[in-house]
């Protein structure tokens, strides 16, 4: 039971790990399409990364949860 929970664990933070990969290559990305006007899409980009680093890696949603 330790194992698999210890493997969907690792599984989810890897998600994580790939979509802030991904995040972050649009966040490189967007200048270059965008020439000009390119800061609301980074600033958005920016939110949802931080979303994510609070949610995955900082375990926020424990905050709501009720002990067991």
């Amino acid at each position: 039971m330790e194992e698999s929970r210890m493997r969907s664990s690792l599984r989810r933070g890897l998600k994580a790990i790939i979509a802030l990969a991904v995040l972050t290559l649009i966040e490189y990305a967007v200048p270059i399409i965008f020439e000009r006007g390119a800061n609301p899409y980074l600033a958005v980009l920016a939110l949802l990364k931080a979303g994510l680093i609070a949610y995955y890696f900082m375990h926020i949603a424990q905050l709501w949860r009720q002990e067991e």
